[in-house]
């Protein structure tokens, strides 16, 4: 098989890839009343102490509007905060409370045992070499979306 049809054909996978992972989370979150985007947020948080409104959309690729939906839900839900700059009040910032931070710990576990569940029949040496092959793929991407981004 030639390089091209090889590349179209991990690409269809990819998108197979993300169709399942997608669904696994929807079910995954099920338990929990938090969208996968709310989800995706509060482990960004977990990495950024405080992110502004336009990079949570920017972050997720939504609108703005949706992006302060979904703060609007996860608020709601004492699970994140919004503080305003002091040099500039129009500058909204979002930030993990004390019970964010708790619902992050109980998500990540409940993650862990389904991923558990999910590949507890694969031998050690399997998971190392595709946790490998997903570490390059998520770096192509990445340097992919970072040429992209540069371009704008």
């Amino acid at each position: 098989m030639e390089k091209e049809q090889l590349m179209i054909d991990l690409w269809r996978q990819l998108l197979r890839v993300n169709r399942e992972f997608k669904q696994a989370l929807q079910h995954m979150n099920e338990h929990t009343a938090i969208s996968n985007s709310g989800i995706a947020i509060i482990f960004k948080l977990e990495n950024e102490e405080k992110m502004k409104m336009n990079e949570i959309a920017d972050y997720l690729g939504i609108t703005l509007g949706s992006a302060t939906s979904m703060i609007d839900k996860l608020e709601k839900h004492d699970i994140v905060e919004r503080t305003r700059s002091k040099e500039d009040r129009r500058i909204v910032s979002v930030q993990l409370t004390e019970r964010g931070r708790e619902v992050l710990e109980k998500i990540r576990q409940y993650f862990t045992d389904e991923a558990k569940t999910i590949f507890h029949s694969l031998p050690e040496d399997q998971i190392a070499n595709m946790l490998g092959t997903v570490e390059q793929i998520s770096n192509y991407l990445n340097d992919y979306n970072q040429s992209n981004n540069a371009k704008k």
